[in-house]
């Protein structure tokens, strides 16, 4: 009777997996709408619904870290049925940064793929006369105390990064943290701050308009749109590197079957040419790493941030 039971449910299951989807799919944004990462999430959503034939409702829960946009993810069903794109703050920052976090994304979510880079680069206003990092810096060391440069939010990459190299090159200067892209990029353009290190995309048309001017770009690849813009040296302990990456994740739990199958879904989606377009707009390069190597990926990622965050003192207490 119970082997009877036993092959009941695993025909029921197999059932259910072959029949997914069949109600529409949620997919969780943990940033506010209009932003990089939601241009993204919208672009994907709608790839998504004409392969898999069922409505993707995009829903950005923003704020608090990502923690209430992850918690929302995690109180579903883990079925395929609700599904999160973010980066490396809710995936492995925010285990070393927040204080009492509510869940263990090594544990609790699982990668369908990481689905691009989110390269970083450093603005200044246009009125500065220095060109670059390198110039930027050489002005830090000769005025300590006299440069300001903000943050688009506390203890993201971008936090991490340019608190790592602060403390790095023993440079005086104030890292002021923002609630998002916008503001600091306002303050910028007025003054109040001196530069700003920020997501390509989220920047790019501030640049464009001639309203900033960018420095350098925070990794050691040029990015096809600003060739000529200085980067970082490989393996310099005191460079600015800002590495980060968008990733689509479910609940730990979703049948494997599911998870392949999203997979195979948005990496067809992601080499589609409108698709690619919009990536490159916002100097994104997709990286669509296959469920296996993201997980290894996501879990070295956690520890090397860890060790920063113990480096620059910005561990939860």
């Amino acid at each position: 009777m119970r082997s009877l039971v036993v092959g009941v449910a695993l025909c029921s299951a197999a059932a259910a997996h072959a029949a997914w989807p069949d109600r529409p799919i949620r997919l969780v944004v943990p940033f506010p709408a209009g932003g990089s990462y939601d241009i993204v999430g919208r672009a994907l959503a709608q790839k998504l619904e004409k392969r898999l034939g069922q409505p993707i409702v995009v829903e950005n829960i923003s704020g608090g870290a990502t923690v209430p946009g992850v918690m929302s993810v995690l109180k579903d069903n883990a079925d395929g049925y609700t599904l999160l794109l973010t980066s490396d703050g809710s995936l492995n920052i925010n285990p070393h940064t927040v204080k009492g976090l509510r869940y263990n994304p090594d544990t609790e979510l699982t990668p369908v793929t990481i689905v691009n880079t989110v390269p970083h680069w450093i603005v200044a206003r246009a009125d500065r006369k220095e060109t670059s990092l390198t110039e930027l810096k050489a002005y830090i060391q000769k005025n300590p105390g006299k440069v300001s440069i903000s943050i688009n939010t506390v203890g993201g990459a971008a936090h991490l990064g340019l608190a790592n190299w602060k403390q790095q090159n023993k440079l005086d200067f104030a890292i002021v943290p923002y609630r998002g892209s916008p503001p600091a990029m306002a303050d910028l353009i007025g003054g109040q701050t001196d530069a700003h290190v920020d997501v390509i995309g989220s920047s790019v048309a501030y640049v464009t308009s001639g309203k900033v001017k960018p420095l350098a770009t925070l990794q050691v690849e040029p990015v096809k749109q600003f060739p000529k813009l200085e980067t970082q040296k490989a393996n310099d302990k005191n460079a600015l590197m800002v590495r980060a990456n968008l990733a689509l994740m479910v609940k730990t739990g979703t049948p494997q079957a599911i998870v392949d199958r999203l997979y195979q879904e948005v990496k067809v989606s992601v080499g589609e040419a409108d698709f690619a377009a919009r990536l490159e707009s916002l100097a994104y390069e997709p990286l669509l790493t296959p469920p296996a190597e993201a997980r290894k990926f996501l879990h070295a990622e956690t520890a090397r941030y860890g060790a920063i965050a113990k480096f620059v003192n910005l561990e939860a207490n």
